[in-house]
């Protein structure tokens, strides 16, 4: 008996220093990335730092955090922010947001509002901490802009992995569901107010190859480039109009090229939307319309297209017909 409370004991001991140990390694490394931000002309601002949590987990809570990119103007303001972890599996992060959250750019400011905001982080155990996965969710989200108007969505919810067995091939699905664009999205995109408020979904799902493995170094520095994408599904419901799109295209300079199938119900009404918003040359527009009526006439419904978007030399293709430049791939 003496013996097991003496092991108990010693692994009891063992277990506070192990958990000592990695608080402060925690809190150490957490401040250095924040010292490395401030090195390259960051402004970090905290009114408090703490680790907390044991025996089980390392949890650690910023307050009052405000953080400032010089050079993009981008600013984050919260009253507190959290990254949980168990202490038996440091390389499993979660992040809490709070309620309240305030984004600020040059030339607006935006206030966020959730009920529900925290995403969960996994790395593989290297130095260079290469994900292995990420999601994000989010509920009853409102974005109140300082100009004046207000979007939100019920909720999101996003994931990222590594491909299994691949180095630095992702798979990347999201989903919005009725998603309210807000007065200026309405403006650009429907003029004449003839679609309902709220987009009923946004979905999609798709495979991306990079150069390199998204890590430390390319959080740090340079995003990899991307050099292939496998488009799944992509979908957009919204009122009468219904978009989907699949395909597959490899990527030179941030420049696409390969097909992708699209199928749009009532493509008409996306034309004079595309025009309305600018997206679309209006000289173009009888032309493209004349072809894809052609294309839809042959499938048995007007009303509905199904045809392939090309991308070649930096520009896009509808079927034969050259609708504009090819859209740039870069990772934000």
């Amino acid at each position: 008996m003496r013996k097991l409370l003496a092991f108990i004991c010693v692994a009891a001991l063992g277990w506070a220093v192990y958990w000592f140990i990695g608080a402060q390694g925690h809190e150490r490394a957490l401040a250095q990335w924040l010292d490395d931000r401030r090195a390259e002309g960051w402004q970090v601002e905290y009114s408090d730092h703490s680790v907390r949590g044991f025996p089980n987990r390392f949890d650690t809570t910023f307050t009052d955090l405000s953080l400032t990119d010089p050079e993009t103007g981008l600013s984050w303001q919260a009253p507190f922010f959290q990254i949980l972890s168990l202490s038996y599996k440091p390389n499993h992060l979660i992040a809490v947001w709070p309620n309240e959250q305030v984004i600020a750019t040059p030339r607006e400011k935006f206030n966020v509002t959730t009920d529900t905001m925290r995403a969960s982080f996994k790395v593989k155990p290297s130095r260079t901490l290469a994900l292995d996965s990420a999601n994000i969710e989010m509920a009853q989200a409102v974005i109140a802009s300082s100009d004046g108007w207000t979007a939100g969505f019920d909720a999101l919810n996003a994931a990222i992995r590594n491909t299994p067995d691949t180095g630095s091939t992702y798979d990347v699905a999201a989903s919005i569901d009725q998603f309210l664009p807000g007065e200026r999205v309405r403006r650009l995109i429907d003029q004449g107010g003839t679609l309902p408020d709220e987009i009923e979904t946004l979905r999609f799902d798709l495979q991306a190859a990079l150069a390199a493995p998204l890590d430390r170094i390319a959080l740090e520095t340079n995003r990899p480039d991307i050099t292939a994408i496998t488009l799944r599904e992509l979908r957009g419901l919204w009122g009468r109009l219904e978009l989907r799109l699949t395909g597959d295209v490899t990527v030179s300079d941030a420049l696409p090229d390969g097909d992708v199938a699209i199928t749009a119900r009532n493509w008409r009404d996306m034309l004079a939307l595309a025009v309305d918003a600018g997206a679309m040359d209006a000289d173009l527009k009888p032309t493209i319309e004349l072809g894809l009526g052609l294309l839809a006439r042959s499938s048995g419904n007007e009303d509905a297209l199904d045809a392939t978007i090309s991308f070649s030399g930096g520009r896009s293709f509808l079927g034969p017909i050259p609708i504009g430049p090819a859209p740039r791939l870069q990772l934000p």
